[in-house]
């Protein structure tokens, strides 16, 4: 995606950070990195909402503290991964909604997206981690909006989506295993990656070791998106089509996140 007007504004409408989780560094606590806070510092307040992009279930109420250090999520931040059972190796995606509220994506140790959370819906509001509605809009109380909300957060769809974090000299992105055997399967044939501007670009992918890869084109793909290394590309399989022996994929970059990791 280009680095333009559009898409800066899409940017400050809905800013996002990832992290990775790690025991011991930041199970107990997470640092919101340093370059996010800008977006986050004229709503700071004592409490933020976590809830899974496109839930229906519960948001998770996160004690927030401040100090000349930084700005951290702590006291219900283990329960949340532990409540989402949130593995050593896996990537958060956070996606700034506005009032301190924060939709997340988690990714597997295979960069494939988890979306099955049906064990939530034992969850009850006894969890004084857990937040009500009247939190989740704001305050807001009413009704028709209350009704209007519920019904935009239906969950979509099941889109298959990975991610892949660009390192400083590839030239080519590995596709993880688990999701090439169920999508994108070994071969050689081409694939259409759109931005989210809806430009598209023409990418072969042929087999690597057991799974496939990205390769010809990916690179015209990776500048004419302005694309670094460190970079988190989150890919979402949008259309599949077989025709005869031929295979047709398009994979939609849904959004390129610039490396914010905290110090």
């Amino acid at each position: 995606m280009e680095r333009g007007t559009s898409e800066n504004s899409i940017e400050e409408k809905e800013p996002r950070f990832y992290t990775i989780i790690y025991p011991g560094l930041n199970t107990e606590i997470l640092k919101i990195p340093p370059k996010f806070q800008e977006h986050i510092l004229n709503e700071l307040s004592e409490k933020a909402l976590l809830k899974i992009k496109d839930s229906v279930y519960c948001a998770w109420n996160i004690r927030v503290h401040q100090s000349e250090s930084g700005i951290y999520l702590k006291e219900g931040w283990r329960e949340f991964l532990e409540d989402h059972k949130v593995g050593d190796g896996e990537a958060l995606v956070f996606r700034y909604d506005g009032r301190m509220q924060f939709s997340i994506q988690i990714f597997d140790e295979n960069q494939v997206e988890r979306v099955n959370f049906n064990y939530l819906e034992n969850e009850t509001h006894e969890n004084p981690t857990l937040a009500n509605n009247s939190e989740l809009n704001g305050g807001e109380a009413d009704y028709q909006d209350s009704e209007e909300k519920e019904d935009a957060t239906l969950p979509k769809s099941e889109v298959p989506s990975f991610a892949s974090i660009i390192g400083p000299r590839i030239y080519n992105v590995v596709v993880p295993v688990d999701f090439s055997r169920k999508h994108l399967p070994r071969g050689h044939y081409d694939i259409v990656l759109k931005n989210s501007e809806g430009r598209k670009w023409k990418v072969k992918v042929v087999p690597y070791s057991s799974t496939v890869q990205l390769s010809g084109g990916w690179v015209k793909f990776k500048r004419a998106n302005r694309i670094n290394s460190k970079d988190i590309c989150i890919f979402d399989l949008v259309k599949k089509k077989h025709n005869g022996g031929s295979h047709y994929s398009k994979l939609s970059d849904q959004y390129v996140i610039q490396e914010l990791l905290a110090d």
